[in-house]
């Protein structure tokens, strides 16, 4: 398993074993990152993909869909 070094404060290794061992807390920070900047590349991703392909419907066509479907 690799090894990261990582520095910290007195103070934020004091806020960090609130929530217990240190290398947990850390590990769990990093997973929270980790899957944050994961999270904000797919929601980029969607914004990207809606702007590209925008499907606008007025009320009749929305109704005429609806009609449709109910009559499957």
């Amino acid at each position: 398993m690799p090894t990261i070094s990582v520095r910290i404060s007195d103070d934020q290794k004091k806020a960090l074993l609130e929530y217990g061992p240190l290398s947990s807390s850390i590990r769990d920070a990093l997973r929270l990152y980790l899957d944050a900047k994961r999270s904000e590349r797919l929601l980029l991703r969607l914004r990207e993909l809606q702007g590209e392909d925008r499907v606008r419907t007025t009320s009749v066509e929305d109704a005429r869909l609806i009609g449709e479907d109910r009559g499957r």
